[in-house]
């Protein structure tokens, strides 16, 4: 190397080496800050959400811990960067650009992540509901920011897209304070409708998981084309609401049958003319 490249970078040492090496220690130390603080942020608001309303919300709290501290990160990243003389601003030109090619590519994604993020602070239903989403009915097993997982009676796991969720009417059967159960059972018309009734009545009083708030009732439905038939209006509590549906009817059957009653079924009466 000739003496006068060695002379010039020895200079260059001298006179600008100390000013350099301050710079990048200051960005070192404003990186290790972020980080820190990053990470302070972080816990500090895991310990506010957590003694708060939204303390159940463990998905929601776990979001707004990685996201701040990933804002304290690059927020310290790019401070770092400028005290090195790094300009971003291309960088955040090229960013912009490419954010409006991936938003068009992502589109459905980013809905998705929206509307779970919307579901994760509003929380319409929680882990273990009873719902029913645009017509998809079952418990929900799970809840990302992505999707909603929810097991349909009948067995099958159904994966819904949130932002079908959020988009749709919402049911929820376990948050509500009752549940309606309607039951039809018809008499012939010979049979006394009043000692029906009275039957009826005392099988309803004596059925402890229909609610007395609102006051169950009976009304006569229809004059059917074999049968008197009558309606009883039931409330029970979302939880007994599927145990009474396998078993009431059967129970009216016997309440019935005891008291000599006999269920009519559709019957044709044909009548012969001699010509």
């Amino acid at each position: 190397m000739p003496t006068e490249h060695v002379n010039a970078f020895l200079i260059w040492i001298r006179d600008t080496g100390p000013e350099v090496l301050a710079c990048i220690a200051y960005a070192v130390v404003i990186f290790i800050v972020g980080i820190v603080v990053g990470r302070i942020a972080s816990k500090a608001i895991t310990k506010a959400l957590d003694r708060g309303k939204l303390h159940d919300e463990k998905m929601l709290i776990s979001l707004a811990s990685r996201t701040s501290r990933i804002v304290a990160i690059v927020v310290g990243g790019i401070m770092a960067l400028d005290k090195l003389g790094v300009s971003i601003a291309p960088f955040i030109a090229s960013l912009g650009v490419g954010s409006l090619v991936l938003g068009f590519a992502f589109k459905d994604s980013l809905s998705n992540l929206a509307s779970g993020l919307l579901i994760l602070i509003y929380r319409p239903f929680r882990i273990g509901d009873t719902v029913d989403i645009g017509g998809t009915m079952g418990n929900v097993i799970d809840l990302s920011i992505v999707n909603t997982t929810i097991k349909d009676f009948a067995g099958p796991i159904i994966y819904l897209p949130n932002s079908n969720v959020w988009g749709n009417k919402i049911i929820n059967y376990t948050r509500a304070e009752y549940r309606r159960a309607i039951f039809s059972v018809g008499i012939a018309y010979g049979d006394d409708q009043n000692k029906a009734w009275d039957i009826l009545q005392k099988l309803i009083n004596n059925e402890e998981r229909i609610l007395k708030d609102p006051a169950p009732f009976i009304r006569l439905q229809e004059l059917g084309d074999s049968s008197v038939n009558f309606q009883i209006f039931a409330y029970t509590e979302p939880g007994d609401y599927g145990k009474l549906l396998n078993d009431f009817y059967a129970k009216l059957k016997t309440a019935l049958e005891s008291a000599g009653y006999s269920i009519p079924f559709p019957q044709t009466d044909v009548h012969m003319y001699n010509s």
